[in-house]
């Protein structure tokens, strides 16, 4: 989870490290602090199985809204 200056929010990354196609980050959601959206997105292909995938977002959904 970092700050994103540029997008004025908070992401989310999920990072794959198969070692045959060289780590780095595979998912992403982004929280937007201009309006309030959150963004999925898939950064590259990817095999995630269904009970990660939803682990993932129930996380992002919980820690990237800031608390009020």
């Amino acid at each position: 989870m970092a700050s994103d200056v540029v997008r004025d929010g908070m992401t989310l990354e999920l990072t794959d490290l198969d070692q045959a196609r060289g780590p780095g980050p595979s998912l992403e959601v982004f929280y937007s602090d201009e309006d309030g959206t959150m963004t999925f997105s898939a950064l590259r292909p990817i095999d995630v199985p269904m009970e990660i995938l939803t682990r993932f977002v129930e996380v992002a959904r919980s820690n990237l809204p800031p608390s009020r």
